[in-house]
């Protein structure tokens, strides 16, 4: 008699959001991003945390940590997110408004790429990373983050 090989599947691909803390994926990107034009003079987030399960409801106490050419911004120092109405920008609502003057940047231009993710009130990680590439002159972002 042969013996007859066992054949078993693979092992499943590792979790990419649970090797990132926190809560790893809670929030995904669902729209956005969007630029808007405001001057040059401050990178402006107008950012929106909701959760789609429960009719784009505002979710409160969340921001993005943002990093430029591999430096954190001081985004933890903007209000976290609010619940309740949602105020209304050019691309969509949003209950999170973050300014950045130029000489918080770290080379002094609003333009450029940016790496982020969303923290919740007890700072932990949210989200996996989200990439942005601000135009010149567009310093105005917004996004739709959604938890559902």
């Amino acid at each position: 008699p042969t013996n007859t090989p066992v054949i078993t599947a693979p092992p499943p691909p590792p979790d990419a959001c649970a090797s990132i803390g926190g809560d790893g994926c809670k929030f995904k990107v669902r729209g956005g991003p969007a630029f808007t034009a405001n001057g040059g003079g401050e990178l402006r987030l107008t950012l929106a945390f909701v959760h789609g399960g429960r009719n784009n409801e505002a979710q409160g106490s969340y921001r993005v940590i943002l990093t430029k050419n591999s430096v954190e911004l001081p985004t933890k120092l903007c209000a976290a997110s609010v619940t309740g109405s949602m105020n209304s920008g050019p691309h969509g609502p949003f209950n999170h408004d973050c300014k950045l003057s130029l000489d918080q940047l770290p080379d002094g231009a609003v333009a450029g790429r940016y790496v982020g993710w969303v923290i919740d009130g007890n700072h932990e990680r949210d989200s996996q990373d989200f990439t942005l590439d601000v135009p010149a002159g567009q310093g105005e972002v917004w996004i739709l983050f959604d938890q559902s």
